[in-house]
């Protein structure tokens, strides 16, 4: 991981725990809480997506694809 895409996941988890603290979505944990959570968050995140990006890619536009086909057949027998 390089020092930019470090920075940028740590600036997007702060901002994410800012919006749900600010929002009091979650006021019981408070700022210092959701900021820590938030960030790790975005870490997590990228992990996940680098172990199964592509997997996951494939699987989301199969089911894009079904369900669009599901979609136009339902639209057809109308």
């Amino acid at each position: 991981m390089s020092l930019q895409t470090f920075v940028t996941l740590l600036v997007i988890g702060i901002l994410v725990g800012l919006t749900v603290t600010l929002t009091g979505q979650n006021k019981k944990a408070g700022l210092p809480v959701n900021l820590v959570i938030g960030a790790a968050g975005s870490f997590l995140g990228w992990f996940v997506y680098h172990q199964i990006s592509r997997t996951a890619i494939e699987v989301l536009f199969a089911i894009g694809g079904s369900l669009l086909l599901l979609w136009l057949i339902r639209l057809i027998k109308k």
